[in-house]
């Protein structure tokens, strides 16, 4: 193989690697909206006056910081997409681009979570079991809507976890 032939293959190479980057990338982006709607309805927890206008606070100071956070968030993933594609792209300045967006990530996932134990922290025993009840019914019915054509009487027991170990060993 000559040295053009090399050269060529190598750049095919790079394009393919990138695009296949950037279709990933490009496919992450929804998911970042969707972060914010898995939330709970804390209504059907029966809250106080007191604790419905401290969770509301709790939701304003929330809101706040996800939308000065979540734009800077999407810019970068587009100036991501934009340097994997040209591949005249310096690679430090892919790495701190990629740096950057992990960092503001994660940020937003700490606000979230502070928030969340902030919110928490306002329920009495009773509220916090009852909200523990209900996300193990939201996580289960995640559960249930990622596993295809799996029949009710099969989501619990042996028969569902046979199910789930069968489908996630499968090609998809």
């Amino acid at each position: 193989m000559g040295w053009n032939q090399l050269s060529m293959n190598t750049h095919k190479l790079t394009y393919t690697l990138s695009m296949l980057l950037i279709s990933l990338l490009l496919s992450a982006i929804p998911a970042q909206a969707d972060e914010r709607s898995c939330s709970v309805d804390w209504h059907k927890l029966s809250l106080s006056a007191n604790q419905n206008q401290q969770i509301h606070s709790l939701e304003q100071d929330w809101n706040t910081k996800y939308m000065q956070l979540q734009p800077q968030i999407v810019d970068l993933q587009h100036k991501l997409v934009k340097l994997l594609a040209d591949p005249k792209s310096d690679p430090v300045e892919i790495m701190t681009c990629q740096q950057s967006l992990s960092r503001l990530k994660e940020q937003l996932r700490n606000l979230a979570t502070a928030n969340y134990l902030r919110k928490r922290a306002i329920l009495t025993n009773n509220q916090q079991h009852q909200l523990e009840f209900m996300l193990q019914q939201a996580i289960a019915e995640k559960q249930r809507s990622q596993i295809p054509n799996l029949p009710n009487e099969e989501q619990s027991g042996i028969g569902g976890i046979m199910h789930k170990v069968r489908w996630a060993i499968q090609q998809h």
